[in-house]
């Protein structure tokens, strides 16, 4: 989904997305262009259109949808029909600063098997995957006119109600802007609706986006069935690796059929080569570093593709010969691959019984409470769908029925958090829900924070090391010493030790743990990933583990079959001779060791750093084992960086819950202003910004621009010998900066031309930095093993396409040969790094591309990696191939900037989250108790929840007031 803004949103809008995305030149009419490409005409859609005209003059759905009509609706505010003002006239501007929106443009895309088969097929099957198509999209638009077109009505828009139903046009498009096939229908929704009484308002925007992946995952699902009824196919998830969701395809298309029609256009790397070799032609040597990204300036503009729109004739005559090339076979041959399913009989709502309801609630529940810590209605509605989306229903009301079961039946087994709100003010969908397991996970968390143990000894022994300690603590600063005096004292099991990037945390623990080990007992060092830890095991001196090796090794998968292999070798020794059971009793004892080295001892220290990235069931996992053991755990990190990708919150509650152990003091920035300013940033504050602008921090422009600046700052920092960062907040981003160096290493002959496709889908040769994605420890190296974040450069490319590779820091010469396979799914270029990836990292420079939706807590993460140096280049445009919609006019950098601010993803815990809606009840602790957190396979359905509920009632809506 993407707003449409007054002014140039609408102009978008008509020369774009009702003009097949390409951009038709001023003064042209829609109808011509209609008539010359063959193209369809846009159509209206919604029940709202029943408001507009009169008794004479009325728009039906499915009516064309005219420019003068698109005009009156989308850029004025008016009806088509009578020229009436429908409600309010839109504003130029909103506040002086943002645009006044006009409308929401929602882009229902087929699943790319699903195109090729409609681009590919002969006319009669086309025609029925297009209609197949147009039905799921009705039904989807129905379901968001019904659950999600809401209004806003009472002082400040208080109370939330239903509408007369949406104004909206509807836009077919065929293809990419690269040309692929690419079956897909804008839905430009009018910013005006009809209230119950008539009066025409804005409609709710909030509820438009909670429900957009919902309303998504319902047209995937209404396809798949649509098709099923229709076609002998059948669909399936194809796995694209750890880190992406399983795409769900249509069997019997090839994955290379659809990587091919899948390409980004690479005209401008062609056009690079041959500016290159035509260079070297004309000059007798290769250009220069400046002469190369002055040339990829010019090139990437002139060679940016434009949206050429043709009859569909063409581009399906076009698509035929090229599958033609690829395959060698006639394109319906091809096609008549995924039509060889039988059809199956689809499924009523009541076919689905409750066994298999159960086995989907509980996935659902796994699901979403992996994801997250507190979710709402729409979240359980989408990840309904997601699971279920295998089952082939019978229609969309089918279909319907079951999202609705499903959606109840898991609310009523989870703990709704805000049942004390007024309902005429809560959004549709927006009621808070979290597990009985994750609460009772925070609440081992907070008990271990406020309970007093033994573990540094009872008050009378207290003093005496605390005299000790003073000795470790000399060449600290005041409050790194101060915080280890406190970690010290406090005598709880949990305990945060919390401080802003560049504090000297780790300056502080390598103090701390020299003290602990000679006066306590001993530590272990842990940390959410492996380049942390080993981060970590470098600062101090010992070696470090991820949280998820402890957790498999102690009380996960490794022990358990440590557990197993000692009770089959026990048969061994009381069935065996002598010698047989000799070796047996051997074989325990060797895996009872192995189990001890991974059990706490009394009064050991366990230090989590990072803590901020590590999710909370790993952390209760941890802290149950220290009470068990008579451990302490120490909580490292800063709670307004990055948090955690799985469900989060714990340790920023433990931190806004104190009392914390907390660094004041800066000590990683050369520039004294850059220290003040990163304390600003942190903490959201405006004063931040200025501070940065006035010493030339932020540079704006055009989306190329701004890349090729940061990526000619980043090589230009490495050619002075300084270690410098290239990053950005999204991985689309990193994706164009390693393209661009990749091209630019060919270009000056630092890279070889062939190469292997990595899993990023770029092609990396002889010379190329890249990336690993996945820890290996059969890999193994003089530093440990291949670790997920290492960097490395490529020195060999073998013909089985593994790579030979040495570590990029130039920390020794050694090479180690990454497998052809796990080059495929685990290794990307490694020039440029998410700002996810670079949280922990200290370098010289850093160079981040900011774009609007990134959160202030990356760009906090992005500015405080560089001891000297930290710049930010503000994307004000971006350009999209695939026909996505601007936002208006350029916004200005501190524009930008300033929502970037605005926006944070700072995940809440559900306990604060129950406190926030149930001020002075706490959570019934009898209840939690009964359900002690205990680590276990998942997915289970949880029990009944604590605290108020509501009753079961399976026949109500699950998405409404």
């Amino acid at each position: 989904m993407h707003k449409l803004t007054a002014g140039d949103g609408y102009a978008y809008l008509t020369r774009h997305v009702a003009a097949g995305d390409a951009g038709l030149e001023p003064g042209r009419s829609l109808a011509g262009y209609y008539e010359q490409t063959g193209n369809p005409a846009g159509r209206w859609y919604g029940d709202g259109l029943t408001g507009l005209g009169d008794a004479a003059r009325r728009l039906h759905p499915g009516d064309v949808v005219t420019e003068q009509a698109m005009t009156a609706v989308f850029r004025d505010g008016l009806d088509p029909l009578t020229e009436d003002a429908l409600g309010r006239a839109y504003s130029r501007f909103d506040d002086g600063k943002r645009h006044a929106v006009v409308g929401y443009d929602l882009t229902f895309t087929a699943p790319k098997s699903a195109s090729v088969l409609w681009a590919l097929a002969d006319d009669a099957t086309r025609a029925i995957v297009y209609d197949a198509h147009r039905a799921a999209l009705a039904s989807s638009l129905e379901f968001l006119e019904q659950r999600a077109i809401r209004t806003r009505t009472g002082e400040g828009g208080r109370y939330q109600v239903r509408t007369r139903g949406m104004v909206a046009a509807a836009f077919d498009h065929w293809d990419t802007r690269a040309g692929d096939p690419n079956l897909h229908t804008h839905v430009v929704i009018a910013n005006k609706v009809q209230g119950p009484d008539g009066v025409w308002r804005s409609v709710d925007g909030k509820t438009v986006h909670a429900a957009t992946v919902t309303i998504s995952e319902l047209y995937d699902t209404l396809l798949a069935d649509e098709l099923a009824r229709r076609l002998p196919v059948a669909w399936s998830r194809r796995d694209r690796g750890p880190r992406r969701n399983p795409a769900f395809e249509l069997e019997g298309i090839p994955d290379d059929v659809l990587a091919h029609f899948s390409a980004r256009s690479e005209q401008i790397h062609c056009a690079e080569q041959d500016w290159a070799a035509q260079f070297l032609a004309t000059h007798g040597h290769e250009p220069s570093r400046v002469e190369i990204t002055k040339a990829r300036q010019f090139l990437t503009r002139t060679t940016r593709p434009p949206k050429t729109v043709r009859p569909l004739a063409d581009l399906l005559a076009e698509w035929a010969n090229r599958a033609r090339a690829l395959t060698g076979m006639e394109p319906r041959d091809l096609a008549a691959r995924a039509l060889r399913s039988d059809y199956g009989r689809a499924l009523h709502a009541h076919d689905v019984g409750p066994e298999v309801k159960a086995a989907i609630v509980a996935q659902m529940l796994a699901d979403v409470s992996t994801k997250r810590s507190v979710w709402n209605t729409w979240n359980l509605a989408a990840e309904a769908l997601r699971v279920s989306k295998p089952l082939r229903m019978a229609s969309p009301a089918q279909r319907r029925t079951l999202l609705n079961s499903l959606t109840v039946q898991a609310a009523d087994v989870c703990v709704h958090l805000d049942d004390t709100r007024d309902p005429t003010t809560r959004r549709v969908g927006e009621n808070l829900y979290t597990s009985v397991e994750l609460l009772a996970a925070e609440k081992v968390l907070l008990d271990a924070s406020e309970a007093v143990t033994a573990v540094v000894g009872d008050q009378r022994h207290r003093p005496v090391l605390m005299t000790r300690l003073a000795s470790h603590l000399d060449g600290l600063a005041p409050d790194q010493a101060a915080a280890a005096r406190a970690v010290v004292a406090s005598g709880h099991t949990v305990d945060a030790l919390v401080g802003p990037a560049g504090s000297g945390k780790t300056t502080t623990l390598g103090a701390l743990t020299a003290f602990w080990r000679g006066n306590v007992g001993p530590f272990v060092a842990l940390a959410p990933s492996a380049t942390a830890a080993h981060t970590l095991s470098r600062a101090l001196g010992v070696d470090c583990e991820t949280t998820a090796k402890w957790l498999y090794e102690t009380s996960g998968d490794g022990a358990r079959r440590r557990a197993q292999r000692v009770t089959e070798l026990q048969q061994v020794v009381t069935g065996g001779d002598y010698a047989t059971a000799s070796a047996a009793r051997q074989a325990q004892w060797d895996l009872v060791v192995e189990q001890r080295r991974w059990a706490l001892a009394p009064r050991q220290l366990v230090i989590v750093d990072e803590a901020s990235l590590a999710h909370t069931r790993a952390l209760a996992d941890l802290t149950l084992q220290a009470q068990a053991a008579g451990a302490k755990v120490l909580l490292v990190g800063d709670h307004l960086q990055r948090g955690s990708v799985d469900a989060g919150g714990a340790f920023a509650m433990l931190a806004r819950r104190g009392p914390t152990a907390e660094l004041t003091s800066l000590w990683r920035f050369a520039n004294p202003w850059e220290a003040r300013a990163s304390l600003e940033l942190r903490h959201g504050r405006p004063s931040a910004l200025d501070a940065y602008a006035a010493h030339g921090a932020f540079t704006a422009g055009p989306q190329d621009d701004m890349l090729e600046g940061a990526f000619a700052a980043v090589a230009d920092a490495r050619g002075r010998g300084r270690t410098a960062v290239l990053q950005a907040a999204d991985n689309r981003t990193v994706r164009e900066l390693n393209t661009r160096a990749h091209a630019n290493g060919v270009l000056t002959g630092t890279v070889s031309r062939d190469g292997v496709v990595l899993h990023d889908g770029l092609t990396a040769g002889v010379g190329d930095r890249i990336v690993t994605r996945h820890n290996n420890r059969r890999l193994v190296t003089e530093s440990g093993f291949v670790r997920n974040g290492d960097l490395w450069d490529v020195t060999a490319i073998h013909p089985d396409g593994s790579l030979r590779v040495r570590p990029a820091d130039a920390s020794t010469t050694a090479t180690v040969r990454l497998p052809a396979a796990y080059v495929a799914e685990h290794v990307e270029l490694g020039y440029a790094t998410s700002t996810a990836r670079s949280q922990g990292m200290t370098v010289d420079e850093t160079h981040t591309i900011a774009v609007p939706g990134m959160a202030r807590e990356d760009l906090y993460v992005a500015m405080s990696r560089g001891r000297h140096h930290n710049h930010t280049y503000v994307v004000l445009d971006q350009p999209d191939p695939d026909c996505l919609p601007g936002h208006g006019a350029p916004a200005t950098a501190r524009e930008v900037l300033d929502q970037i601010l605005a926006t944070t993803h700072t995940e809440r815990s559900a306990t604060e989250t129950w406190e926030t809606f149930h001020p002075g009840t706490p959570l019934d602790a009898d209840a939690l108790e009964a359900f002690m957190y205990r680590p276990s396979p998942r997915p289970s359905v949880p029990p009944s929840a604590p605290g108020p509920r509501t009753a079961p009632s399976h026949d109500r809506d699950a998405i409404e007031i």
